[in-house]
């Protein structure tokens, strides 16, 4: 019988897809992935290997424990972290400078906070007075902190039902102050007048208060089991509207804004509250059904979460924590906005090796800025460079398995072209893996797809000839299939033998050698490149060598 000759053309789009057969994803969402770890879905199409992470500031933030909250005002960095001896939490500042400063009060006094590992939540504000900061930690009274010590408020003469607030925000010219099911608002334009009598008022609620958000000028308030709206700009003009009786926000910080939308983590996962064309009238829909088993699996692993945006690619990311994951095993999940409301275009896939407790992402001028921490006492900041702060991104994706029209039929694949369009040079390989990858099924080798870019493009051969290492000059990767991206050229020699081994002695370095360049030359096997760099004499290749 004679062969017939068929093309498949695939658009990569779509995103993870968890909740279908794989004859059903193959078939109806061939471009959609099994696996997608360390990519996303772009904006600008197709997949793309995220960006990494670097240190915000060299030096750690003092203390102990985990960094229990963060924010950015005047340029610094704002962070919150127990003492040594966990008696007691502590306000720390930076310009990234190399140095944390203690946040003190008009005094010369240390700003206390409870201690634990609670989170300290932070709202920036300014409704007259420049930029402030509310600062709640869950126990005692809220802190007002506009840089200045002298300035600096502790609200311990407020009511007392704002001591333990553990939710703030700021709704037109109000300060929204949320404490277990009780609401309290400022005066308007006060950031320190919660009485009736200066305009202030209090509401309560049938569950505990899990989040506050702002939206088409109106404040949402979510609890565990409800959604309201409230209109207002003062106690007499009060106008509160029961959005969900039966649904609500089930875990604090997962709440974001997003191109009209906003995000939250029901019961059921990760949902919208959408406006619609009918003037004051909202949405629910959920937007992680494709990804259900994922989203399952994360909430159960996970018992805190953190979430943040990166509004220039309309994604939305939410990491989960558990104490005693390493780096390398912590997880995240991002969603890809591709309609402006509704998420009925949203597209996921995983993050791994981005550990974070607490996270914020604001824009400063023009510049996006997002900022993580965790319990090692550092903040980092996303979308910097091309590692995870030293380490190699390792990102993953698998198709659906292809029937490629009649499943029942055996087809012999006779060549696979792939179009990448890469921002720089990567290291990749492609499998094909027949009959849903089963064990008892002879499967082809990996095909290397390896790309090193030409000089003409502004990056350099490279090799090692004798007893010298060059590398090569190289730029992001991050829509390679599985980019590690390469910093500078460096050159230097050899110092003494290499047997069966990653590591290696240099010296005469006429540039700085870093992690993720590239190694190759006489005798080299494979595409090695720096995994580790313990000093500029000392470094660790990626394969053994000899």
């Amino acid at each position: 019988m004679a062969d017939g000759w068929e093309t498949l053309p695939i658009e990569f789009s779509g995103g993870l897809i968890t909740n279908l057969s794989p004859i059903q994803q193959g078939i109806n969402m061939p471009g959609s992935a099994r696996q997608l770890r360390n990519f996303e879905p772009s904006i600008e199409g197709g997949y793309k290997r995220i960006l990494g992470y670097q240190k915000y500031d060299t030096s750690a933030v003092p203390g102990s424990g985990i960094i229990r909250g963060l924010a950015y005002l005047n340029g610094k960095v704002v962070v919150a972290r127990s003492n040594v001896g966990n008696t007691e939490g502590h306000l720390f500042e930076s310009p990234g400078d190399g140095t944390w400063d203690p946040v003190t009060n008009t005094a010369g006094q240390v700003v206390k906070l409870s201690n634990g590992s609670g989170k300290v939540r932070f709202v920036k504000y300014n409704i007259g007075a420049g930029d402030k900061l509310m600062i709640v930690d869950g126990v005692k009274y809220p802190i007002i902190y506009d840089g200045t010590p002298a300035n600096l408020v502790e609200l311990t003469s407020a009511p007392t039902g704002l001591s333990g607030a553990d939710h703030v925000t700021v709704y037109k010219r109000l300060i929204v102050v949320a404490n277990e099911n009780r609401l309290f608002v400022s005066a308007t334009a006060s950031d320190t007048d919660f009485t009736p009598a200066g305009g202030a008022f209090e509401d309560v609620f049938p569950a505990t208060i899990t989040g506050l958000v702002v939206f088409r000028n109106t404040l949402y308030v979510f609890t565990t089991k409800t959604i309201s709206a409230i209109t207002a700009t003062s106690f007499a003009d009060v106008n509160r509207q029961p959005i969900s009786n039966d649904l609500g926000c089930v875990e604090p910080d997962t709440i974001q804004e997003i191109a009209g939308d906003v995000v939250f983590m029901g019961p059921d996962g990760l949902r919208l509250l959408s406006g619609t064309d009918k003037i004051g009238d909202v949405g629910l829909a959920t937007v992680t059904k494709n990804i259900q088993s994922e989203i399952n699996s994360f909430l159960t692993k996970h018992n805190s979460f953190s979430s943040f945006l990166i509004r220039g690619k309309s994604q939305y990311r939410i990491l989960g924590w558990r104490a005693g994951d390493s780096v390398s095993n912590s997880q995240g999940l991002l969603g890809t906005q591709f309609a402006q409301q509704g998420g009925g275009e949203m597209a996921w896939a995983e993050t791994r090796g981005i550990k974070a407790f607490v996270t914020h992402s604001e824009y400063s001028g023009t510049n996006e800025l997002i900022f993580f921490a965790n319990d090692d006492g550092y903040v980092y900041q996303l979308e910097q460079g091309n590692a995870f702060d030293t380490d190699v991104i390792n990102a993953s994706f698998f198709s659906p398995y292809l029937p490629i029209n009649d499943p029942t039929l055996r087809k012999t694949i006779y060549s696979v072209h792939t179009y990448l369009d890469p921002e720089g040079s990567f290291r990749a390989a492609m499998r094909l893996n027949y009959d849903f990858g089963g064990a008892e099924v002879i499967q082809p080798d990996p095909i290397d797809l390896t790309n090193i870019l030409e000089s003409g493009s502004g990056d350099y051969d490279i090799g090692m000839y004798g007893s010298s290492l060059f590398s090569t000059h190289e730029v992001d990767a991050s829509a390679a299939v599985n980019g590690a991206v390469i910093a500078t050229t460096a050159t230097a020699n050899v110092n003494g033998a290499t047997s069966s081994s990653t590591g290696v002695v240099v010296d005469g370095n006429n540039e700085t050698i870093t992690v993720n360049q590239y190694v190759s030359g006489t005798g080299i096997v494979g595409t090695p490149y720096v995994a580790t760099v313990t000093d500029q004499n000392n470094i660790v290749l990626s394969s053994v060598q000899t």
